[in-house]
């Protein structure tokens, strides 16, 4: 699958697109600053175009029953990373 990344907002929003025939399926990730080391994540999914409706069913199986999982992955990962880096800065 081909895909882009476009409207970077560095440290508040991106949105990565992947197009599909005549639709277009968008990730939009959004980033808020709740405390000094806390961030809500979200991730908003969107099927456009044309064509979209030939599409949903295959999104919401691809997705429907991961997306809390694999959105749970990646916060516990970002957490990791800004652990490592908060140890590599005390040294």
């Amino acid at each position: 699958m081909r895909w882009h990344i476009r409207d970077v907002r560095p440290g508040t929003s991106f949105v990565i697109d992947m197009p599909l025939v005549d639709a277009v399926l968008s990730f939009e990730w959004d980033f808020e600053p709740l405390s000094n080391h806390r961030t809500r994540l979200t991730q908003r999914i969107v099927l456009s175009g044309d064509n979209a409706t030939e599409y949903a069913d295959h999104v919401r199986a691809g997705f429907g029953a991961t997306l809390d999982d694999g959105m749970r992955r990646l916060a516990d990962a970002l957490v990791k990373a800004e652990r490592s880096m908060q140890r590599r800065d005390d040294r």
